[in-house]
């Protein structure tokens, strides 16, 4: 089975404020050494503060490492510019967040297939209904997200994360703006959509119960692995 993403040695260091008083800078990742492989889910747990989010941005390429080695997909990308982790991610590397990040003047369907017209993928209308059928949507395919409940808005985001069929999956606290039904339905749909697509899933989250679905559970503590 071949690896997803690699980081070794990861540093993730923040300077100090601009004219700051003897303010030191903060270190939020301290060394970090973390593996996925090929279709594996890997939950990362701990306190808030610990660097779990920051530990994906960096394996995503929205942060870049101050020190170490990050291998994404197969490429070491601490040194790629914008377009080359743009074009490396397009179609293969998808994002769920907390706050659903759907665009308020487009329809379910619209946010669903942008991203597929963007990677310039092949049928990108027939993905998009197919995503938004996988997740109980189909009804509601031409309604914006302001008339959508917060559980629908993030089922059409996890829509929009696998629709590609990509080969990893980045969620930040998905089910964390979720009442516990909401959170089931979306983390019930995560799952089975990423192992169905055999995408790799490396999830954040506080709820110990979702961390309880993954493969394998990761904790850290003060921008360490633990």
């Amino acid at each position: 089975m071949a690896e997803a993403l690699r980081l070794t040695g990861v540093w993730l260091t923040f300077p100090a404020a601009s004219g700051a008083d003897g303010s030191a800078s903060l270190d939020v990742l301290k060394g970090v050494d973390f593996v996925a492989m090929d279709g594996e889910s890997v939950a990362v747990v701990g306190p808030s503060g610990s660097g779990k989010s920051s530990l994906i941005a960096v394996a995503a390429g929205l942060e870049r490492a101050s020190r170490g080695e990050v291998t994404l997909l197969g490429e070491r990308i601490e040194t790629y510019g914008e377009d080359q982790l743009a074009k490396l991610r397009r179609g293969r590397v998808s994002m769920v967040f907390q706050s659903f990040h759907l665009l308020e003047t487009m329809t379910a369907f619209d946010n669903v297939r942008a991203p597929l017209e963007i990677a310039r993928l092949d049928k990108v209308d027939a993905r998009a209904n197919a995503a938004l059928d996988a997740v109980g949507l189909s009804a509601r395919r031409l309604h914006y997200p302001g008339q959508l409940s917060g559980g629908e808005r993030q089922r059409v985001a996890v829509a929009r994360a696998l629709a590609s069929d990509p080969a990893l999956v980045f969620a930040d606290e998905p089910t964390g703006n979720l009442d516990a039904e909401s959170g089931r339905i979306v983390a019930d749909l995560l799952f089975s959509i990423a192992k169905d697509r055999g995408s790799t899933l490396v999830i954040v989250t506080h709820d110990t119960d979702l961390a309880a679905r993954a493969g394998r559970t990761v904790h850290m503590r003060d921008g360490h692995i633990v």
